[in-house]
């Protein structure tokens, strides 16, 4: 526990909350009243229940851990903590120290009886009295003795009182950082359900092979990873919003609970048997922890259900939203309980009589809180951010098709108490047409069992007695395992086909195109333009000569001069000499006309070409302007020299602005603060990317306030501070060449002379391989077998390179999020990944939990969805093998980013990604002109919008820039 960083800020937080409590106790919480301590006395490690306790979760929510063998005491007037740990444990505890008003007091009680008097003396320091324990934890060990002993025999007498319940109310609100947790476990729960047990489950009743539950308890579990295997990656990339989630820190709260066949236990405590799986009704139960707060749903499948049994699930699921309903601030649990049961009863005496005797209880850190429970004699009263595990479920209903069999139905979810109604975490599964399948009822009862596997590896085919079971079809059209198809009522009738995409994201897209539509016109009510304008740009001044004499003196001979120095060409008008910087001249043009030469200067002036923008603004366009001068000379000579001059000064002051404009976005970071008292954490062996000159590989150092780019040669080091970290990426080796950290800067900084948004640092896999062919590695056989083992060795590498380029890049994130930095590991989904042109070659393009990006080569692509106002996909008709994708930046100044040629196959794929994302899309079958859209938008944004905004790319009007393919 030596690396242990406790959070301090949130730990005073929560210790605030208990204390608050404790001073003004609530109906829940009058327990407390006349309390003088409130005692935490946690087990030794091996206790394996102490992980399970309150105290453990009272830990976990004050520290971020547990603390085994440690007791906490809480006193009044003034507010004081007192840990008594171990001297190892006392250490990492002394990071807490006394502030906002809470005193903090570390004792150390050594091990053996030297330190035996050490917790009897912090309790009766107390003075006797009331103090609040939590006996039903009943914690083990030396310690836990003496804490027993101390209270059982104080002087003077202390009386030991259950605080167990006010401690559930401290627990049952959720804050934020809690309530996030919360709700990443709920979507790890409901993906698990919804794309892991829902399909395997089809597959196993579809095939009709032999599975136990047990057996199938084992495959769910082993699925999402335990101890010793990664989290499947490939099962949480089918929920987008997952991508930024630690998998590490998500387990199991208890074992998958799978039951059918006519047995059937509601309990949270039931456990999957070794029946076989069978058709008919199927009840799954999953739960999962993430960060340690825990989430549980359960669902009901039915397989060619009796219409009563269908009947009967649609009325839970009426129930269902009535708990949703009276689920709310202020609400009392037994009122919530009786009114879902009258519901239930008034649809069905026999679901009233079969209805559970309580339908859930609160969860949290704590998976199952005995005293915030749902059922009809709680008298405690609902919050706002409580978080209650709802269950409704009915048993030991009669199954009309076996006289012998009974049945029950269960519907559980995760829900946040909120205002006026609750919200559901775990949703999913829910409708009639997500759980009911049907088989071909003459074929029911055919079952093929499972091939077994003989002793030489082969397997045994089935033995042909039964007919294949038929193809498992949902209600929603959808033949399982055997392709698609409509599938038939038993009326006779089709049901509808699955809905097209467009369907399914219409409701979505409406309400965002409004939404959008809105904001346009309020971001726009008070006028201005959309992008930079000349009357914007600031009027630069330029003075040549401050006093006659600083005119140089080859002026005298009144000809053409040029004076390189201070930029500036000196004209001979009226026998005067007149200078005029360099900026001012537009060209020189030279016409020779006999033994003459004739240079005519045009100056910059307003309006030389109708409807184009001035590259230079003017103090006052309505002034009187010299638009060109003429000068004949039979001096050849001279006048070639000046054209010349003036041509090269005139290219220099361009590239120069040019330079200006490129490097106006470009801001000098601060300072990189170097760590100290330590060395920094170090990736060694990387390659940056833009390169400053050769290729050349060096460190990477995280640094307090940024990480540093330490090459190992003579190149420039290169330094990114967090403050100008917009995204940080991680893409594996995986399908790839490199493996890779990439920032995305918020404002761009130079490498080189070059400037860069992007900074990259990579290595190649390449680079892991080594020569097999001498020495001990070398090998004395040949064929298949050294090129099974080189690709074992190949993929051990990749996994071990991955793996530290995770955890470097993780590491970047927990410091700069120390230093108040929202930064946070974004990665690729590459699954969702698809081709396309954003620049001149064709590259796989891969969505993150943000971003839509391209990392593996240059140029890169980062886009933002943040940043977009609306996604045109453009060449969508009948016939065409491809189409175009242009994002529409909502900062106008930008222009529209561009990406070609995407196969037409990812098209539903593209737009439920985007619709995920809530981004607004259109379509429609030509390109369009961007730049005059732009430059419509630019000039006037609020008309935009006021006549329309954007619906014209959805239908809504019609736009003359449209051109021909």
């Amino acid at each position: 526990m030596s690396d242990v960083v406790l959070d301090k800020k949130l730990f005073f937080k929560r210790a605030k909350s208990i204390f608050d409590a404790w001073d003004k106790p609530n109906a829940d919480a009058e327990i407390l009243k006349d309390l003088k301590c409130l005692a935490m006395m946690m087990g030794d490690a091996s206790d394996e229940g102490s992980s399970y306790t309150k105290v453990a979760a009272l830990q976990t929510f004050l520290l971020g851990y547990e603390f085994p063998s440690t007791l906490l005491l809480f006193t009044q007037s003034p507010r004081r903590i007192t840990f008594v740990s171990s001297p190892s444990k006392a250490k990492i505890l002394a990071q807490i120290s006394t502030t906002d008003g809470i005193e903090i007091d570390i004792l150390e009680r050594a091990k053996g009886d030297a330190g035996s008097h050490v917790i009897p003396g912090a309790i009766s320091a107390l003075g006797g009295g009331k103090i609040g324990t939590l006996p039903k934890d009943k914690p083990t060990g030396k310690m836990a003795d003496e804490f027993m002993k101390a209270i059982s025999e104080g002087k003077p007498p202390i009386e030991a009182v259950d605080m167990a319940p006010a401690m559930s109310c401290v627990l049952a609100e959720k804050d934020g950082e809690e309530m996030k947790n919360m709700i990443t476990s709920g979507k790890l729960t409901s993906t698990a359900m919804i794309h892991y047990f829902k399909p395997k489950m089809e597959s196993i009743i579809d095939k009709g092979t032999k599975v136990p539950h047990s057996q199938l308890a084992v495959l769910v579990e082993e699925k999402i990873g335990s101890d010793d295997k990664e989290a499947d990656k490939k099962l949480w990339s089918k929920n987008p919003s997952l991508g930024d989630v630690d998998f590490s820190s998500t387990e199991w709260v208890y074992p998958p609970i799978i039951q059918s066949g006519g047995r059937y236990d509601l309990k949270i405590s039931a456990v999957s048997d070794d029946r076989v799986l069978s058709a008919g009704i199927i009840i799954a139960s999953l739960g999962l922890r993430y960060k340690n707060y825990c989430t549980t749903m359960a669902r009901t499948f039915l397989i060619s259900p009796t219409k009563k049994q269908e009947s009967y699930y649609a009325a839970l699921l009426e129930a269902r939203n009535e708990a949703l309903n009276v689920i709310k601030d202020g609400a009392v649990a037994k009122d919530v309980y009786a009114h879902v049961h009258s519901f239930l009863e008034g649809k069905s005496a026999t679901l009233g009589q079969a209805f559970q005797k309580n339908m859930g209880f609160a969860t949290g850190i704590e998976f199952r809180d005995s005293h915030n429970m749902l059922s009809p004699k709680n008298g405690r009263t609902l919050k706002e951010n409580m978080v209650f595990v709802v269950s409704i479920g009915v048993s030991d209903l009669s199954d009309s098709k076996s006289g012998d069999k009974t049945y029950s139905l269960l519907l559980t979810d995760t829900v946040k108490v909120g205002k006026e109604a609750s919200t559901v975490l775990t949703d999913g599964c829910t409708k009639l047409k997500d759980v009911i399948m049907e088989l071909d009822e003459e074929e029911e009862d055919a079952v093929v069992e499972a091939p077994k596997p003989k002793a030489n590896g082969s397997s045994k085919q089935a033995n042909g007695k039964g007919k294949e079971k038929s193809p498992l079809k949902t209600r929603g059209g959808t033949t399982v395992g055997r392709g698609v198809g409509a599938t038939k009522t038993r009326g006779g009738q089709r049901e509808q086909i699955e809905q097209t995409t467009a369907e399914k994201i219409r409701p979505n897209q409406e309400r965002l195109h409004a939404e959008r539509h809105n904001a346009g016109l309020k971001k726009w009510a008070n006028g201005g333009k959309g992008g930079n304008d000349a009357e914007d740009k600031p009027v630069k001044r330029y003075e040549s000569y401050r006093r006659e004499e600083q005119l140089p003196r080859g002026v005298e001979d009144r000809r053409l001069y040029v004076d390189e120095q201070r930029q500036t060409v000196v004209l001979p008008i009226g026998g005067y000499a007149v200078p005029f910087h360099i900026s001012t001249i537009k060209n020189v043009t030279k016409t020779e006309e006999a033994e003459h030469i004739v240079l005519r200067i045009n100056f910059q002036s307003p309006g030389q070409i109708a409807g184009k923008k001035e590259d230079m603004p003017f103090e006052d366009a309505d002034a009187h302007f010299v638009r060109s001068a003429s000068f004949r000379s039979t001096d050849q000579r001279h006048m070639l020299k000046v054209l010349e001059s003036i041509t090269a000064l005139k290219k220099a002051a361009t590239k120069r602005e040019a330079e200006r404009k490129e490097m106006a976005d470009v801001v000098e970071q601060e300072k990189l603060v170097e760590i100290k008292g330590r060395g920094p954490y170090t990736l060694k062996r990387v390659f940056p990317r833009p390169a400053d000159g050769k290729k050349m590989d060096g460190s990477l150092e995280i640094h307090q306030n940024g990480v540093r780019f330490r090459p190992d040669g003579p190149s420039s080091k290169i330094d990114v501070l967090f403050s100008n970290v917009k995204h940080l990426f991680f893409q594996p080796s995986e399908k790839e060449l490199i493996v890779l950290i990439h920032l995305h800067l918020i404002s761009p900084i130079m490498l080189g002379k070059k400037k860069t948004y992007d900074v990259q640092f990579y290595r190649e896999v390449t680079d892991m391989a080594f020569d097999e062919t001498g020495g001990k590695r070398r090998r004395a056989r040949y064929g298949d077998e050294d090129e099974i083992e080189q690709e074992q060795e190949d993929r051990k590498h990749r996994q071990l390179l991955d793996k530290e380029f995770s955890e470097f890049a993780h590491r970047i994130e927990v410091q700069a999020q120390a230093q108040q930095f929202e930064l946070e590991v974004d990665m690729p989904f590459r699954d969702l990944g698809f081709s396309g042109v954003p620049h001149r070659s064709n590259v796989l393009l891969v969505p993150t939990t943000h971003c839509l990006v391209h990392l593996s080569e240059t140029p890169f692509l980062v886009i933002t969805l943040a940043e977009v106002e609306v996604v045109h996909l453009e060449r969508v008709q009948f016939g065409l093998k491809n189409f175009d994708m242009v994002f529409v930046m909502n900062d106008f100044k930008k222009a529209p980013i561009h990406v070609n040629n995407i196969d037409v196959t990812h098209l539903d794929n593209v737009k439920e990604w985007l619709d995920s994302c809530d981004v607004p899309i259109s379509e429609g079958p030509v390109n369009l002109a961007w730049n005059q859209i732009m430059k419509t938008v630019v000039d006037d944004p609020y008309a935009f919008y006021e006549e329309g905004g954007w619906g014209f790319l959805t239908g809504g009007g019609e736009v003359s820039s449209r051109r021909s393919l």
